[in-house]
């Protein structure tokens, strides 16, 4: 649990300061409510049951530390793998909580969220999002996500 939270602050740290050196850059200008719509287009390919589609949310270079795996995911092949077993559960995420931040083609989003899965059981999560403006829109750069480590 350490070690992926440590993970998740060392790709957010590196993430923000590669966005901070490149201030020449044309900043896309965006809102909070832009930045939590990621989350339910990401929430809305999950809906679709098509891995593709949710991979599809994903650069080409970042990195999923998913909550029902072990495994950090760093290819779009890593990825879909993933998907392809997370989506037969046929989840529904929404938020709990959240707090975003937004700097110079780059976003944060982080908090809690919980899905309900088809069997009707609910998985209660932490989450972290990094996002990255690349190549005319919002792409995820790092998701992190973790069971609630104590029970309700």
């Amino acid at each position: 649990m350490k070690a992926t939270l440590l993970i998740s602050a060392l790709v957010l740290s590196l993430t923000l300061s590669s966005t901070a050196s490149a201030r020449s850059e044309v900043c896309k200008q965006t809102s909070e409510k832009d930045i939590a719509g990621l989350f339910d287009r990401w929430n809305a390919s999950l809906q679709t049951g098509d891995p593709s589609k949710v991979v599809a949310n994903y650069a080409p270079r970042s990195i999923l530390l998913p909550t029902i795996s072990n495994t950090p995911r760093l290819t779009a092949q890593e990825k879909l793998d993933y998907f392809v077993d997370f989506l037969k559960k046929k989840p529904v995420g929404s938020i709990d909580m959240r707090m975003i931040e937004i700097d110079c083609n780059s976003a944060f989003d982080a908090g809690l969220y919980t899905f309900k899965l088809g069997d009707g059981s609910t998985v209660k999560a932490r989450y972290t999002f990094t996002y990255k403006w690349e190549g005319g829109k919002w792409l995820i750069t790092s998701h992190q996500s973790s069971a609630m480590p104590e029970k309700e």
